[in-house]
């Protein structure tokens, strides 16, 4: 699994790559309709996310995760809800 750790602002890439191979067993449609997801894919922060020491960290992984599984629909409503995950050298 390639992650260019240019594109990452908040967490360092063996973190995501940990994450990423953490969640393997999990199923992307499980990870879709847990409520603390939800809650981010509809703009806010879970509080199980927000009392991580890194919550913009663990959102990140959530990015990369769902960009390693061709989610890209999901990558798109994560970053247009979180605006600060928008890498700041393609920001317009």
């Amino acid at each position: 699994m390639k992650i260019d750790s240019a594109q990452l602002q908040y967490i360092e890439k063996d973190a995501v790559l940990d994450f990423i191979i953490g969640m393997d067993e999990v199923d992307t449609e499980a990870i879709i309709n847990d409520n603390s997801i939800q809650e981010l894919l509809n703009g806010s922060v879970p509080q199980k996310i927000k009392e991580h020491a890194n919550p913009l960290g663990m959102v990140e992984s959530f990015l990369q995760l769902f960009i390693a599984r061709e989610e890209y629909e999901l990558c798109q409503t994560l970053v247009d809800k979180h605006p600060q995950l928008k890498r700041s050298d393609i920001r317009g």
